[in-house]
């Protein structure tokens, strides 16, 4: 259970800075007009940054903590779609299909060029809703975590 607690304060760590991200760039907007401004563009860096991070820390070392919280399994002896799908029935994620497409996206934010600015764009304004989504995983966790303290 500690090790659970350690990794989700560092997510949390991620999602504050993540939401500070995101509340500056609703300010501005999302324009592609904006791309010649640096200090945009670091910003929109800033967001992408954190995203993979925050993905990361949830999917590579919570999901896998989680999964043998709740299973009693050694998660190095499961696939990473049987965490998924494990972590779907106790209804902790939305599906696994949802958060392969939370992984995908991740990847893309890996692979983007600095002049891809159209692709760029549609993929934080994506990563912004899915922020939202991993924010629910977040206090889901926390209640798992505040349940077994009782």
């Amino acid at each position: 259970m500690k090790n659970l607690k350690i990794t989700l304060r560092e997510i949390k760590g991620h999602f504050e800075y993540i939401l500070y991200d995101i509340e500056r760039i609703t300010k501005k907007g999302l324009k592609e007009e904006f791309f010649n401004d640096k200090d945009y563009v670091i910003l929109l860096d800033a967001f992408i940054f954190r995203f993979i991070k925050l993905q990361s820390a949830v999917s590579e070392k919570l999901f896998p903590l989680l999964y043998e919280y709740l299973t009693g399994k050694e998660y190095t002896e499961a696939a990473f779609i049987d965490i998924l799908n494990t972590l779907e029935k106790y209804k902790i994620i939305p599906s696994a299909q949802e958060w392969k497409k939370i992984r995908k996206l991740r990847n893309e934010f890996v692979h983007l060029y600095p002049w891809e600015t159209e692709l760029k764009l549609e993929a934080i304004k994506l990563g912004i809703e899915k922020v939202e989504i991993i924010k629910e995983v977040i206090k889901k966790v926390e209640g798992i975590i505040s349940d077994s303290k009782s």
